[in-house]
């Protein structure tokens, strides 16, 4: 009689109940990998947008840093413009001159530049734009924009004068005397959407 029994096998509501426990075990299965999938690609999009903040932030303190005494001579104008000439309230754009970059023998330049960081309001992002001379011919000299930031939502730039006016807006404008000179220092806010407010500081001797 036990005989009979251990060969029956399964019946069919016990094959259902096993493959039915198979397939909850491989759906739970599933849904782990796809949350470790998930998980991998968040981790590798933050990844990303973090080297490329990490960037972009070096990219700017590098200009800063760079700045020089130098002006610039627009193409459509006789009259130059200062050092550092900053219209981020009005236009949300920085200009600025640099020297001092490694330049490669075959480039034929003279290692100064002059950079403009604008916020495109409309769009939201920040970009980088340059002279590669001083003294530029016509506009076609001029490198078109790249983009640096995405969402960002203002820019703007204070320059520090010295102890006895401290810091203010609008270095280089004709307010109500334009500056011909860096200042002390100068700090750069970025209002970022995706990491909130970003400052860069540099101070030049």
């Amino acid at each position: 009689m036990n005989r009979a029994v251990s060969d029956r096998g399964l019946t069919l509501l016990e094959l259902v109940a096993v493959m039915a426990i198979f397939a909850l075990v491989a759906v739970m299965g599933l849904q782990a990998l796809s949350g470790m999938m998930r998980a991998r690609d968040r981790l590798s999009v933050a990844d990303e947008e973090a080297a490329a903040l990490a960037r972009g932030l070096t990219l700017l303190r590098a200009d800063l840093k760079s700045a020089t005494g130098a002006s610039f001579w627009p193409s459509e104008t006789p009259d130059p413009q200062p050092p550092l000439l900053d219209r981020s309230a009005e236009d949300g754009w920085l200009a600025f001159t640099t020297a001092g970059r490694v330049v490669l023998p075959e480039a034929l330049l003279a290692g100064q530049e002059r950079v403009i960081w604008r916020h495109d309001r409309q769009d939201e992002r920040l970009t980088r734009r340059v002279w590669p001379v001083l003294r530029p011919a016509s506009a076609q000299a001029l490198a078109p924009e790249t983009e640096v930031f995405d969402r960002i939502a203002g820019f703007r730039v204070r320059s520090y004068a010295g102890p006895e006016e401290g810091w203010i807006d609008g270095w280089g404008q004709p307010n109500p005397l334009a500056r011909t000179t860096l200042p002390k220092a100068v700090e750069v806010r970025i209002d970022s959407e995706r990491y909130g407010p970003l400052r860069v500081m540099v101070a030049w001797p």
